[in-house]
């Protein structure tokens, strides 16, 4: 009987250490493996300042910092590096060891270029990139997302940033809801009125567009896509890739 009370005391001394000692994240997810620059994260009311071995938890919102670059390491050994600027939010991480679950982050601003890990055959893990605009879904497979500039966000919503998806290698499914097209001098039929019936607008004003429809479109590898008013694939333009932002995610692969 000591002998377990004594074990039970150890084992409970212990959950109290590990739970007290500093810097410890229970819930981490991955962690900071480069860092060029500044960058920090914020989960809820805290925020602190990032550095190499930095760990991230779910929820976390990152944020980079002028002319600075950042590349986690997530539990599954997938990469994700974020360009200056970029602001990151880890909506979900789900991982069993070093097989990931789930894994969705929202991209408010800036660019992403991710490395995903292959899922084991069978496995339903995701992993998702989001945006106002879209929503990139990809398994094993390297893509980059740029969305936006500080300068464009300040004069624009964020649902009408510019988004481009590009797929080095694997294929990306993205969803995006984009504009009905709409017959100029005409509105949008509504759920109430007889399919087919349009009004006519009185004089020449503009329209509000308040109709979406969503689309769906595969990305394989070499491909890329813009948002517009349409959604198509396009050859991958590597030239743009080669910005301050390609050549640290060239060094640090």
């Amino acid at each position: 009987m000591k002998a377990w009370l004594g074990s039970t005391v150890a084992a409970r001394g212990l959950l109290m250490a590990t739970l007290l000692v500093p810097g410890l994240a229970l819930a981490s997810i991955g962690k900071v493996s480069v860092l060029e620059g500044t960058a920090k994260r914020t989960n809820g009311e805290e925020s602190e300042a990032l550095k190499v071995g930095s760990e991230i938890e779910l929820n976390d919102t990152i944020e980079v910092g002028k002319a600075s670059n950042l590349k986690l390491t997530l539990n599954d050994e997938s990469v994700v590096m974020l360009s200056e600027d970029s602001q990151l939010t880890i909506d979900e991480a789900t991982f069993e060891g070093q097989e990931r679950k789930g894994f969705v982050a929202r991209l408010g601003l800036g660019k992403v270029w991710a490395r995903v890990k292959k899922a084991v055959a069978g496995s339903e893990s995701k992993f998702e990139v989001k945006t106002e605009r879209a929503v990139a879904g990809v398994r094993g497979t390297i893509f980059r997302v740029d969305y936006g500039t500080r300068a464009a966000k300040a004069l624009m919503p964020a649902n009408k940033l510019r988004m481009v998806v590009r797929v080095v290698e694997g294929r990306v499914v993205v969803a995006a809801r984009l504009p009905r097209q709409v017959v100029p001098g005409q509105v949008p039929s509504t759920s109430g009125a007889p399919k087919g019936e349009r009004k006519q607008v009185p004089g020449p004003q503009e329209i509000t567009q308040e109709e979406w429809e969503e689309k769906f479109i595969e990305l394989q590898a070499r491909q890329q896509w813009e948002v517009g008013d349409k959604l198509e694939a396009k050859a991958l333009d590597t030239n743009a890739m080669k910005d301050a932002f390609g050549r640290f995610v060239d060094r640090n692969q």
